[in-house]
């Protein structure tokens, strides 16, 4: 019977088993994933990119650390992360400039290196439209004209797929067990005094959560602790024990383009924003955003739709074409004409796992022995390493939680009792 079950095998979940066995090294674990394999999940679908561009502080110090955390693998520990610093670039009109400041003003406080880059240079040296007001098509979506650019130089993209290999590397040395391929099929409740009586549990008994039964009719149960990092499928298995993760998932659709004439290839390999000669991450008005892919030569293009867009969980989502050419295209290619006659070459879809307040919540309800781990909102990749080591302390009935950069975080910060409420405004 293992210590800790780990339910997910994603960033969150290998992040959290990874902190728990470096802070209780004789502990056992089990990680279980439906899948066949780490991070083929959501994970494995994100936008694979860091910032610490946000408007809550909270999200601003879990990122932080975070990154901080992956730089020291990268150039200390020589550990590949495809970790390139090509910068977030925000660009942005006058309604959406009143809603960052406040983002601003936090990530100042804070040291986080920005600055302001002038419309000029971002024609110049990007082949941004910035002026676009008057047109006809800008006009018919309501867009308009850029009014300030926001460049954070401690951000850029990376590859998840590494970000997993080294947990699952350091676990596979670890007491630590792989249960992949089955998933699970329910929580298992039990009371916590048993009384040999028919229809057990009852609700006047203390109830816990014991452990897990999987999809092959096997029951595998914890000595310590549970922990779900189910990210969008939480509630799936949550709400069947009455329990609620407070995050709710909506498609993710990410289509590539590849940079196959002159005019493309110099938006890619613009110079002048980092030391990488190449286009930062750009988010447009309207939250179009590009991310360049270098490596392969690409763009990666997306939009994270809020209203009209379905609270759904899909098995095997799939990216929707429509969606490219009615809702994305006509908003990249009023600021970047040079879009205007491409099609996505390839294109796939995850879920945003997104909370009330855009934050994650971590948190044990009723003293069940149940983690819920959740509501990364699109950005569970930027801030995976601090999030597991929060949802370990707490496993292990820690009060606070040490970041990479010893900031004491308080783990019922991102609970529901003690929570600091703010709300993120900039998920992308």
């Amino acid at each position: 019977m293992p210590d800790y079950i780990v339910i997910g095998s994603g960033i969150v979940g290998l992040s959290t088993a990874y902190h728990i066995s470096e802070q209780d090294k004789d502990s056992s674990i089990l990680i279980i994933d439906k899948y066949d394999g780490p991070g083929a999940g959501d994970t494995s679908k994100s936008a694979a990119a860091f910032r610490t561009a946000f408007t809550s502080k909270l999200n601003i110090l879990l990122s932080s650390s975070s990154i901080e955390f992956y730089s020291h693998l990268q150039k200390n520990e020589k550990f590949d992360l495809g970790m390139r610093h090509v910068g977030y670039l925000f660009s942005l009109d006058k309604n959406n400039y009143s809603v960052f400041k406040k983002g601003l003003e936090y990530a100042e406080k804070l040291g986080v290196e920005f600055s302001e880059i002038e419309n000029d240079y971002l024609q110049n040296n990007l082949g941004i439209k910035t002026d676009i007001e008057g047109s006809e098509e800008a006009d018919i979506i309501g867009a308009h004209n850029i009014y300030k650019s926001i460049l954070f130089k401690n951000a850029g993209i990376l590859d998840p797929e590494k970000i997993i290999d080294y947990y699952y590397g350091k676990l596979k040395d670890r007491n630590v067990e792989f249960s992949y391929g089955i998933g699970i099929k329910e929580f298992i409740i039990e009371p916590e005094k048993p009384l040999g009586i028919e229809g057990e549990p009852f609700a006047w008994e203390e109830i816990k959560v014991k452990g897990v039964r999987l999809n092959d009719g096997t029951i595998v149960r914890a000595n310590k602790k549970i922990i779900s990092a189910l990210g969008a499928w939480s509630n799936l298995y949550l709400n069947k024990i009455g329990l609620d993760s407070y995050s709710r998932p909506k498609k993710r659709q990410i289509f590539s383009i590849k940079a196959d004439n002159n005019e493309l290839k110099r938006i890619l390999y613009s110079k002048g924003f980092n030391d990488e000669n190449t286009m930062p991450f750009v988010i447009l008005p309207k939250g179009v955003y590009i991310r360049p892919n270098p490596s392969e030569n690409t763009f990666w293009i997306g939009l994270s739709d809020e209203l009209g867009r379905k609270i759904e969980l899909e098995d095997n989502p799939v990216a929707e074409e429509n969606f490219y050419l009615y809702s994305i295209l006509p908003v990249l290619s009023l600021y970047f004409d040079q879009f205007k006659e491409k099609n996505p070459y390839a294109s796939w879809a995850g879920h945003y796992d997104i909370s009330f307040d855009g934050q994650p919540i971590i948190y044990e309800p009723y003293e069940s022995n149940l983690i819920i781990s959740a509501g990364t909102s699109g950005s569970g990749i930027m801030k995976g390493d601090s999030i597991g080591r929060i949802t370990a302390s707490l496993a292990l009935n820690k009060e606070y939680a040490n970041l990479f950069d010893n900031t004491e975080f308080n783990v019922s910060w991102l609970g529901l009792e003690g929570r600091l409420v703010e709300k993120e405004l900039l998920i992308i």
